[in-house]
């Protein structure tokens, strides 16, 4: 497939019409390098929260695309992201994935960097480069724009992108403030792994309560105990015999919400109320602060939201996901777990429970999740099964769009709404539209 074709198909590969994806968007290479040029090289993407950097020298490296870039805490409270390769001669200048340090040297000719990326020392500088080399001109790369809000912190390659706050809008502001809303801190030890599986399937299932009753089946027996040591009550019980049941979230009938925004940001779930937990507390949503700051939509959300490209928000951990495109057939995945500095001592176990058992490497449902993407990817593989259109068409076309308090959203059961917006959103960025065109070919219609 030429790239002049591929841009000529780009809107056949989505049919908001008919709820239908092409396939070959999940397999193909000019299109996978499309993805990392017009959506991670434009887009603002998550890097880290700034209570993993917390002192001056602290740093953390995260990819854009297959840019690694190090957040560094600096000397004066500020923050800088730099890209992690020698003016010299392109070697990285940081091995380490996080840590702290007083500069950055490159270990294959020993060029030296400080915090801000400037470089500060050349061996042998005076009578190698005979006094010809402006050091000022050759310090480390910086990100086109860095910002952060509420303390997670994004960077993008583009210098002309729209400002952070205007680029998330109201629902992808709301889905961090699900989060940062509570007293949190990032937890040591990022979870990080590979499943075989194109980034976008990681992404859209985001937004699929519909699977949960089937994939999940095991998961959710296991969690509430169904299996060997249940209790007599048919759920299983804490050190304290309190029952532990959790509901299965995506049954027949479960009331859900959908958001869906500018640019591709997209919520979809159970409302908090229905997918209530005892491992999680959510009396947070009460406190009169919260309620303000997060809205009337706000409070009820409780399914999962994604901020676009790839960085799903998990709110009942609270944990953030990355979904990171290695290849079209390969996503390495991470997972940040954040504490709630205010919680109990028995709500900070139950959580980490939770989580640690839940989502990640070791996470009931992510295995089962893991085992769906990969099979789908390579099922898109086949000549004959990439001509089978993959059908996004659960309650297409009666999906009232209701718009206020500066959303839109889509109330009722069980729908694919959000997850046909993420792909209908794909192929606007995928078409190398500026900031102004992308933003109105985004916005929401009246019925999805």
């Amino acid at each position: 497939m030429s790239a002049d074709s591929t841009v000529d198909q780009l809107d056949d590969f989505v049919s908001l019409e008919r709820g239908e994806i092409d396939r070959r968007i999940f397999a193909d290479e000019e299109l996978f390098e499309r993805e990392l040029d017009l959506i991670f090289g434009r887009a603002w993407n998550f890097l880290c929260h700034e209570s993993q950097i917390p002192k001056a020298g602290d740093f953390f490296e995260t990819p854009i695309g297959r840019d690694n870039v190090l957040t560094v805490r600096q000397r004066d409270g500020g923050i800088k992201a730099l890209l992690n390769t020698c003016a010299h001669r392109g070697n990285a200048v940081c091995r380490a994935e996080e840590g702290n340090t007083k500069a950055f040297m490159c270990t294959y000719h020993g060029w030296t960097y400080d915090l801000a990326g400037n470089l500060v020392g050349v061996p042998n500088i005076d009578s190698y480069y005979k006094g010809e080399l402006d050091k000022s001109k050759h310090g480390m790369r910086k990100v086109a724009q860095l910002d952060s809000y509420h303390g997670f912190v994004f960077a993008t390659m583009d210098p002309t992108a729209p400002p952070l706050t205007e680029f998330l809008g109201a629902a992808g502001r709301m889905s961090i403030d699900l989060i940062a809303a509570r007293n949190v801190e990032v937890l040591p030890g990022i979870q990080k792994f590979v499943i075989d599986c194109n980034w976008k399937f990681a992404v859209d299932n985001t937004f699929d309560f519909y699977h949960a009753q089937i994939t999940h089946m095991s998961a959710m027996s296991i969690i509430s105990g169904t299996q060997d040591g249940a209790s007599d009550s048919g759920g299983a019980t804490d050190s304290a015999g309190q029952d532990l049941n959790v509901p299965a979230a995506g049954s027949s009938g479960l009331e859900e919400i959908a958001v869906i925004a500018e640019y591709g940001h997209a919520i979809a779930g159970p409302t908090a109320s229905a997918i209530a937990s005892p491992f999680v507390d959510e009396s947070w949503r009460e406190r009169p602060e919260v309620q303000e700051l997060l809205g009337p939509v706000g409070v009820r959300v409780g399914g999962h939201p994604n901020i676009f490209p790839n960085a799903w928000i998990s709110t009942s951990g609270p944990q953030v996901s990355l979904r990171i495109p290695i290849s079209p057939n390969k996503t390495e995945v991470w997972w940040f777990t954040f504490a709630d500095k205010d919680a109990t001592p028995e709500q900070r176990a139950k959580s980490l429970w939770f989580t640690n058992h839940g989502f990640g490497p070791a996470g009931l449902f992510e295995q089962e999740d893991g085992e769906n993407w990969a099979q789908s990817t390579l099922q898109v593989h086949g000549p004959g099964s990439q001509q089978v259109p993959q059908l996004l068409s659960m309650d297409l076309a009666r999906g009232k769009v209701i718009k206020e308090h500066d959303l839109a959203r889509i109330e009722g059961t069980s729908n694919e709404h959000a997850q046909l917006w993420l792909y209908h959103s794909w192929v606007q960025w995928m078409k190398g539209l500026g900031w102004a065109a992308l933003r109105e070919a985004t916005t929401p219609p009246d019925v999805l």
